[in-house]
This record gives C-alpha cells, sequence and structure tokens, in this order.
C-alpha cells in the first residue's frame, strides 16, 4: 500500500524536517496522485492554491525520494516524474503518441534485460526509465 500523507510527513519529521504548511500540502497531493506520475511542475500547480513556492516543492521532493517515500522515474523525453513510491516495483511503458504510461511489473522484463547486461556485469535499475513506443492504439493510427 502506498503512504498517506501522515505517514510521509511523519517520516519528514522523524528525520529532522519541519512539517510547514508547504510540506503538508506537498504531500496531500502526492497522496492524492498516489496511480499517477506528476512532474514537480504538476505538483507545484496543485499545490499552488497554498502559496507553495517551487523550490520548496523540489527540496520535499528530494527528501521524500531519499526516504524511500516517492520514486523519480523519466518517462521519455519531458522533464522527470515521481510518484509515490508502489508496493510492488515496476517499470514503465510510455506511448509517445497519446502520453498513455502503463506500468508493467518488474518480474516481467527482468529475464529480458538480464540477457544485455548480465555478460557485461552490469546490475540495472529497472525502475528509474521508461521504454517509449507506441500503444496499441496509436500503433493501429498509424
Amino acid at each position: 500500500m502506498s503512504p498517506t500523507a501522515d505517514q510521509m510527513l511523519d517520516e519528514l519529521r522523524t528525520h529532522g524536517f519541519r512539517i510547514t504548511r508547504a510540506r503538508r500540502e506537498i504531500c496531500a497531493v502526492l497522496a492524492g496522485a498516489s496511480d499517477e506520475h506528476v512532474t514537480a511542475m504538476e505538483v507545484a500547480a496543485r499545490a499552488a492554491g497554498s502559496g507553495v513556492d517551487p523550490s520548496t516543492v523540489y527540496r520535499t521532493l528530494d527528501a521524500l525520494e531519499r526516504l524511500g517515500l516517492v520514486e523519480h522515474v523519466h518517462l521519455g523525453h519531458g522533464p522527470g516524474a515521481y510518484h509515490v513510491s508502489p508496493d510492488r516495483p515496476h517499470h514503465h511503458l510510455v506511448c509517445d503518441g497519446c502520453g498513455r504510461t502503463v506500468d508493467v511489473p518488474v518480474a516481467e522484463l527482468r529475464r529480458a534485460v538480464e540477457t544485455v547486461t548480465g555478460p557485461h556485469g552490469f546490475v540495472p535499475d529497472l525502475t528509474h526509465f521508461a521504454i517509449v513506443g507506441r500503444c496499441a492504439s496509436c500503433a493501429g493510427a498509424d
């Protein structure tokens, strides 16, 4: 189960961070977007009604990432995105036509990736990047 806003705030507090109105709002936005992949600017925009400064968003996201509560991923050519850490590690398939993102369990890709990385003794981080291509709907429209 993904952490709630209160759980994120408790972890921040435990690790010496002040719990400000801005951090409360940022954690609420992230908890409310638990199934989404949001950029820092999207978090800032959703929290804008509370007067949250973008630099506070970036610092808070960095802290939450270091605590393992959010993951930073690259979903194609745009800015990095964040999402509340999932129960199970997963990889991302991103359609460059419509922007749809599909979460795929890492286990489904592990064997294929190990075929490429194993001979080089390389240990990949399968959650940090995406495979970009076309979803079935967009591929059929071409």
